[in-house]
């Protein structure tokens, strides 16, 4: 498929909101990553969207979104949550108000002084989550299911949890970070994983140099999530990694 029929997306990308953010883990080095600075690393790397995923939180999103608007980036609004279970990317159609998730965010128990933070956990189980993500109107997609810390097939939780977490019919989609497993996880091959899913990789930047370092390329008639939705649907015609877009062009 020609490189044009695609969008080129980084699902995952967090600002300085996110604690674990290259600003707050290095103080030394007096960083202060702005708004402008994340849009044209992202524009920099050749994307097309991003969705904004801090931690447990909505806080970041507007300021991003205002930068993004006047450069022609489009921004997703989101967050990963750190469910009991696992992490999950939450993601919004574009013009969602920041408060919407934000009320997501507490009816999981994270309190302001929480947001942010990777590590505070909801008791509240990830296909749960998913559900809740789906009723309003958002995406679900299972963050790095593959890696500790925080994948859910990586995690210490049952078998039994974990294939049902996998079973969930409001997971839209697995994050993957092992691209030579794509396959076996996209035809439900894996060892006690059945489900057939779309994969995407994302670059989990925490820094602006890190965005788009992985991304993911959809076909899309429109930068929307009526059109994530369709892709995800037909994702072994409208779903490709960079690498196989190259061969396609080849």
């Amino acid at each position: 498929m020609a490189l044009s029929s695609f969008k080129q997306v980084d699902f995952h990308v967090h600002s300085p909101v996110s604690a674990c953010y290259e600003d707050n883990m290095r103080p030394e080095a007096n960083l202060h990553t702005q708004p402008e600075d994340i849009v044209e690393a992202a524009l920099a790397a050749g994307l097309d969207a991003i969705a904004l995923t801090d931690h447990n939180s909505a806080r970041g999103i507007d300021a991003i979104r205002e930068a993004a608007a006047r450069r022609g980036l489009v921004v997703f609004p989101g967050t990963e949550i750190t469910t009991h279970g696992g992490h999950l990317l939450a993601i919004f159609e574009r013009e969602t108000p920041a408060a919407l998730i934000t009320g997501l965010v507490r009816a999981l128990g994270f309190d302001e002084a929480k947001e942010g933070q990777g590590y505070e956990e909801s008791k509240v189980w990830l296909d749960e989550v998913a559900r809740m993500v789906t009723e309003r109107g958002g995406l679900a997609i299972a963050a790095h299911i593959d890696r500790q810390p925080r994948g859910f097939t990586a995690s210490y939780e049952s078998i039994a949890d974990k294939k049902r977490i996998h079973a969930s019919p409001y997971l839209a989609a697995l994050e993957i970070t092992v691209p030579s497993n794509k396959g076996a996880w996209r035809r439900g091959a894996m060892p006690h994983y059945t489900k057939q899913y779309p994969c995407v990789q994302d670059s989990d930047a925490h820094a602006p140099g890190e965005i788009g370092r992985r991304s993911t390329f959809l076909k899309l008639p429109a930068l929307d999530l009526a059109a994530l939705r369709l892709a995800f649907r037909d994702f072994e015609e409208r779903v490709r990694f960079p690498d196989e877009v190259d061969r396609a062009q080849g």
